[in-house]
Formats: structure tokens, C-alpha cells, sequence
């Protein structure tokens, strides 16, 4: 039976194609097939996740003929694109750098001491994680495809003090022109469709979740 498999990122560069259909035996699970993507894919792509119809698959799921199955590469030193590890900039440029890219923007969001006039002393972010995995992942082979480019993101979880990094981007492209306009593209799609969430701390501890009206008498967080 035939499943399709796709690639992102530098397993795409590996295998030369960002999709192709192969033939798999009846009651193949899915552990089998990384397996044998392990072998074809070598150490170039370590830690790599396996994603059935758009969906983490479980390793003793039984693929079916047509399934989809993503090849989702490590981002940002982990497999992982959300989390509360501080956003390694090193690694992002890293991820991204190649021979043939002439130019890498990168953009940090930071912690700022004010929204809408009012005073901030910490903001705390949270994630519908497998969510905001999956659109991140998505927002950045949309942009690769679109600017020829390599894309590394990673979006910080938790409280988080004033001028720490929340979110970072590395885009590699030929020319600088891509790359501003991959980085640019990605961020604004980021507040656009990834369920990150911030709340905003007050210095008197007040807090109060972007979006509502003000800062709430609940303390602390």
C-alpha cells in the first residue's frame, strides 16, 4: 500500500524533495517506518518526529493506505519549537546557516515595561503546545517555500522578566531582501495564528491576560 510523506526543513534538503509516495506492507506501524527513515534520512536529521495526518503519531499506530506522514526535523537544539528554555540565538543561526546562504536576519521579541500605557514588570506566556507546534511549523515551511530560504523559530513559555526574549527567528536566504521578508513574514503570522498566550504583571503584582480591559486583582503567578 502507498503513504505519502512529506518533508520540512533540512530533511527536505536531504532527501532532495519536499514530498514523495512510497510503498509500505500491510500492518506496518509507525515505528517501523522511522526506522527505516533513520537509514535514508542518516545523522543529518537526528531526533527527528514522525506526524500522521497532521498529528503526532503514537509509534505502535498502524499506518493506513493514503495516510500522510511529516517528517518535523529538530528546530532550535530539540525537536521541540514551544517551551520554556530560554531561545538560544546561537542555535538558531546555526540551524539555518549554509554555503549557499548569502544572508541570515534574525528577529528577538522581547519583554517590554509597558503595554497600552500601563506599566509591566514580568509577562507570562502559555501555549496550547501541540497546537503552536504544529502552526510553527507550518508558518516556517510556508515561508521557506515562498522565499527559498531556511527558517529556525522557537517560542519561549512562561514568566519571563523584563527585556528576556520571547520569541526568536533566524531566516537564511541567498540575499538580504528574502531573508528580511521571510523574518518579517513569520512574526506576523506567529500573532496571527499560533495559540500563545501573554499576561501581562504588574509591578504591583496585578495582572491581567492581553486582551481584557485591565489588570485584575489577582495577585502573583
Amino acid at each position: 500500500m502507498r503513504v505519502k510523506l512529506l518533508y520540512f526543513a533540512y530533511a527536505r534538503s536531504v532527501r532532495g524533495q519536499a514530498e514523495e509516495v512510497i510503498e509500505v506492507a500491510p500492518g506496518t506501524l509507525v515505528r517501523d517506518l522511522r526506522a527505516r527513515l533513520e537509514t535514508a534520512l542518516g545523522p543529518a536529521v537526528p531526533q527527528f518526529q514522525l506526524a500522521r495526518n497532521a498529528a503526532y503519531a503514537n509509534p505502535d499506530d498502524e499506518l493506513q493506505a493514503g495516510d500522510e506522514v511529516a517528517v518535523i526535523p529538530p528546530v532550535s537544539g530539540g525537536s521541540r519549537l514551544v517551551g520554556p528554555e530560554p531561545v538560544d540565538l546561537g542555535r538558531l543561526v546555526a540551524t539555518v546557516s549554509a554555503p549557499d546562504k548569502g544572508a541570515i536576519s534574525v528577529f528577538l521579541g522581547t519583554v517590554r515595561n509597558e503595554f497600552d500605557g500601563r506599566p509591566t514588570a514580568a509577562v507570562q506566556y502559555e501555549a496550547y503546545d501541540d497546537m503552536a507546534e504544529r502552526e510553527l511549523a507550518a508558518i516556517a515551511e510556508a515561508a521557506e517555500q515562498h522565499y527559498g530560504c531556511r527558517i529556525a523559530v522557537y517560542h519561549r513559555t512562561g514568566t519571563l522578566g523584563l527585556e528576556e526574549v520571547s520569541v526568536g527567528i533566524a531566516a537564511a536566504a541567498a540575499h538580504r531582501q528574502e531573508a528580511f521578508a521571510a523574518c518579517r513574514e513569520v512574526i506576523e503570522e506567529i500573532k496571527r495564528r499560533v495559540p500563545v498566550w501573554k499576561r501581562e504583571i504588574a509591578p504591583d503584582g496585578a495582572v491581567a491576560w492581553h486582551g481584557e480591559a485591565g489588570p485584575s486583582s489577582e495577585q502573583g503567578g
